[in-house]
């Protein structure tokens, strides 16, 4: 074994050259499909992910900040199975018990100003519905336009790149909303918010947020959010946030928005599929005043209360949830932040983002941040490769303080390297 540790295992004939199992499927997938790391998964299991061969990586990624519970979390699976064994498997729209208990277990734990819930199959479908809510109340109140901002991404899909990264996202289509505004992101802590940059205050219908931009972890400027928000508050405009990467105790608290401070308060909150730890779920969380606007709208889908799903979240969420756990999370949490945080005193490292369990490490370009991944997977440490000038941590939040001290000596030695050379 070139490395052996009780957390990573990397065998001396390990690389990173394109296998034959990647051969065969990017054979038959788009080349905009593949990923830019041939790494084949075989097994993950809890804050590790193992190969074929038996190569094992503390994963710092989460899949894709989705397994906040671990990979293979032992409840959610024997929840799976439960419902697997009651030969319910499907259910389209109709009533379930799982579905009831879920969705009742998840307006407990969410804030009262939240009473209802839309549930659907990915954070794309979430958005989607998020901005046909925008734009239905918005008619119902003489308002049009919606703030949305530059760099951001909202996931797949018209109406998805209609509020995503700038007017041009959804060029493709040919398809325009010339009623979407864009404001540059705020990057620098010192970027106030203007609202000189608006169209008329009683037209906007509402303001669309990430929690944090996605590719570098990228926070609003404290001053910059609350502003913003009394700004649409005081107006009469809906405040939506995309917390995809955010929820389900990734930055802390329940929701990642919550980090901004009590008085954020959104009308509209899109969940991925951090609700389940993996399994195609996804929720909008609004009003009845909201989302009680047409009988007849589509806000649901073929599978968007499918049973397994709903028993995996239900089970993640009481994991997630207990008193228990979400105080033994503190420690790892406020260790991770830290050592985020000290990469900054190498000359290569141009700032780091950091907030709970997620991490955006920026670097001048790409190609350091690329080749620090690489050197951090060739020693048994998966990071998430940005194909930018980034690398962002977010492992499961089941990780112990010692594995996070292993993984942040792996990628301190890895910036070393890459850091000579650049000179």
């Amino acid at each position: 074994m070139r490395v052996h540790t009780p957390y990573r295992e990397i065998r001396e004939d390990f690389s990173l050259e394109r296998n034959e199992l990647y051969q065969k499927i990017s054979e038959m997938e788009p080349n905009a499909v593949a990923n830019t790391i041939p790494l084949t998964w075989a097994k993950a299991k809890d804050f590790s992910v193992f190969d074929e061969k038996g190569n094992k990586w503390i994963d710092l990624t989460s899949g894709i900040f989705v397994t906040n519970a671990g990979h293979a979390n032992p409840l959610i699976k024997d929840a799976i199975k439960r419902q697997v064994d009651s030969d319910l498997i499907f259910s389209y729209n109709y009533p379930t018990e799982i579905k009831y208990q879920f969705i009742s277990k998840l307006l407990s734990i969410s804030p009262p100003y939240f009473d209802k819930t839309i549930l659907l199959m990915s954070g794309s479908e979430a958005v989607d519905a998020g901005y046909k809510l925008i734009k239905f109340w918005g008619a119902k109140h003489g308002k049009k336009y919606i703030v949305a901002f530059g760099g951001a991404y909202h996931g797949r899909g018209l109406s998805n790149d209609l509020v995503s990264g700038s007017k041009n996202k959804a060029e493709w289509s040919r398809v325009k909303d010339e009623e979407v505004i864009f404001l540059d992101f705020p990057y620098e802590e010192t970027d106030s918010f203007d609202p000189s940059k608006l169209p008329p205050a009683d037209q906007i219908a509402g303001f669309v947020f990430e929690t944090f931009q996605g590719w570098g972890a990228w926070f609003y400027p404290d001053r910059f959010i609350k502003d913003a928000h009394a700004f649409a508050k005081k107006h009469g405009a809906l405040v939506m946030f995309d917390d995809m990467q955010g929820g389900f105790y990734r930055l802390g608290p329940l929701y990642g928005y919550m980090t901004y401070g009590e008085e954020i308060k959104p009308d509209i909150l899109c969940l991925g599929k951090g609700i389940t730890s993996s399994l195609p779920l996804s929720a909008v969380l609004s009003r009845k005043e909201i989302v009680d606007f047409d009988e007849k709208a589509d806000l649901h889908g073929t599978q968007s209360a499918n049973p397994v799903c709903c028993a995996a979240a239900l089970a993640d969420i009481e994991f997630l949830s207990d008193e228990k756990r979400k105080k033994e999370r503190e420690k790892p949490m406020e260790l991770f932040e830290r050592e985020s945080k000290k990469l900054t005193e190498f000359p290569i490292v141009k700032k780091v983002n950091a907030r709970g369990m997620i991490a955006g490490i920026i670097f001048e370009n790409t190609e350091p941040a690329t080749e620090i991944v690489k050197r951090c997977i060739m020693n048994g440490v998966l990071p998430v490769c940005t194909n930018r000038n980034s690398i962002k941590l977010a492992p499961p939040l089941t990780i112990p303080e010692d594995a996070i001290l292993e993984a942040f000596g792996v990628i301190r030695d890895a910036i070393i390297e890459v850091q000579k050379t650049a000179r």
